[in-house]
């Protein structure tokens, strides 16, 4: 088959963007290699990767729903993503062990599967899952650094530290380098080696570390506000110019405070509905919220507007006290 040079060239300029978080010129390029046959799969994947990214979870729904090949492993792998960020964690599964019957998303569907059972608290399963992809030098990196989160969730501070020591940190892109130091100050302040004097971080481009040490509100509402900017209403979103931020963080420490936080990495994200809208996601209006804390904390970092789909939480678990025993469980059993 011949292909179609600007559209294959328009894949290619897509796959650069994506990887610097260039997501509006990401998207541009993803919707003309989608035309080509040869792309099209793996351009609509990444076109919902970045609705995702973007917290418009109802618009990666409508579209993963409108296409008609279900069957494809690439499309399952999104669904699978998708419902673990919805709190459905069941279906979630079923899609990624779907996946592992495709030779080569084995080790990749193994990857999420251990993210997920973080998820569910079985931190044991996961904890081995991780150490199986230890083996593949390709998701060394990958599987450690999931190993390195699980011990910071289970408090568990000299094991990760061991694990984080593993990582050749030349072998890390700029974005992994930049997670690296968040998790490295993360382990290193709760072993007591980081001090307040230690604090030369900067409080915008360092903010994920700055916070371990500045916890005033003024520095948290500084944050908050930047999520106002309207323009950024049609890619991330943004609240109301008239949205009562202070009034908002009130309500969201008290809605939060009996809710399970879905794990990423080292931030906890509380994600629900809202009884007035508070921004927008795109050109719609919502009144769905994700606030993030530091992981196993209510400890709030940031907020903003997201969109939910109708299938959101269906599995009950964002308040499930039977979930939220199965963590504590699995965190004490290791």
């Amino acid at each position: 088959m011949t292909l179609n040079i600007d559209s294959k060239q328009a894949f290619f300029n897509g796959q650069e963007c994506w990887k610097k978080n260039d997501y509006i010129n990401a998207r541009y390029w993803f919707e003309i290699s989608y035309h080509n046959d040869h792309f099209k799969i793996e351009s609509l994947s990444k076109l919902i990767q970045i609705e995702i990214k973007e917290g418009k979870y109802a618009k990666a729904r409508e579209i993963l729903n409108n296409h008609q090949d279900i069957n494809s492993p690439i499309l399952k792998q999104i669904y699978g993503l998708l419902e673990n960020i919805e709190n459905n964690f069941e279906q979630s599964k079923k899609y990624y062990s779907e996946c592992m019957h495709t030779p080569d998303m084995q080790y990749q569907s193994l990857l999420a599967l251990a993210k997920l059972n973080v998820q569910t608290g079985d931190y044991d399963i996961a904890s081995k899952m991780y150490q199986t992809l230890q083996l593949n030098p390709k998701f060394y990196i990958q599987s450690t650094i999931g190993l390195i989160c699980l011990n910071i969730l289970e408090k568990n501070f000299d094991d990760a530290k061991q694990y984080i020591m593993k990582i050749d940190q030349s072998k890390l892109t700029p974005k992994l380098t930049q997670h690296y130091r968040i998790l490295n100050a993360y382990i290193k302040y709760f072993l007591g080696q980081l001090k307040a004097s230690d604090n030369k971080y900067d409080p915008i481009r360092d903010y994920m570390i700055y916070r371990l040490f500045n916890h005033s509100e003024e520095t948290l509402l500084f944050h908050i506000e930047k999520h106002r900017n309207q323009l950024e209403k049609m890619t991330n979103g943004c609240f109301f110019k008239y949205t009562d931020i202070k009034r908002l963080l009130l309500d969201a420490r008290e809605k939060i405070e009996n809710m399970n936080g879905n794990h990423f990495e080292v931030s906890d994200m509380y994600r629900f509905r809202l009884d007035t809208p508070i921004g927008y996601k795109g050109e719609f209006i919502t009144n769905d919220l994700c606030v993030v804390t530091m992981i196993g904390t209510k400890d709030i970092i940031t907020m903003y507007p997201v969109s939910l789909s109708d299938e959101f939480d269906k599995e009950g678990l964002s308040t499930s006290e039977q979930l939220k025993l199965k963590r504590l469980q699995g965190g004490i059993k290791r």
